[in-house]
């Protein structure tokens, strides 16, 4: 393979850039892996609780576990009324 001819076909394709609608998904599902993490790390904590028996302690654990999985599914998945709100004038076609 003639190397001149590699490096002028590198050379003459145009880059990949991302347009801003494609930052804006990539943005919300890297913050629904957080939700997601922060979700994984209450379950941790939620052992002990259920453990001591107290009803309670328990609930609320479970609901501060529960509401950051319910987030992190939605964000993840891609957020579609946020992005439709965020880019509701946009005629860009979907990538």
């Amino acid at each position: 393979m003639d190397t001149a001819a590699t490096v002028d076909y590198i050379v003459s394709q145009k880059p990949c850039a991302m347009k801003p609608k494609a930052i804006f998904k990539l943005a919300i599902r890297l913050l629904g892996l957080y939700f997601l993490y922060n979700g994984l790390c209450a379950i941790g904590g939620l052992i002990p609780i259920v453990l001591s028996g107290s009803i309670f302690g328990a609930l609320v654990n479970v609901f501060m576990c529960a509401w950051q999985f319910v987030v992190a599914w939605w964000l993840i998945g891609g957020a579609p009324l946020l992005i439709q709100h965020a880019y509701s004038s946009s005629d860009e076609d979907e990538d």
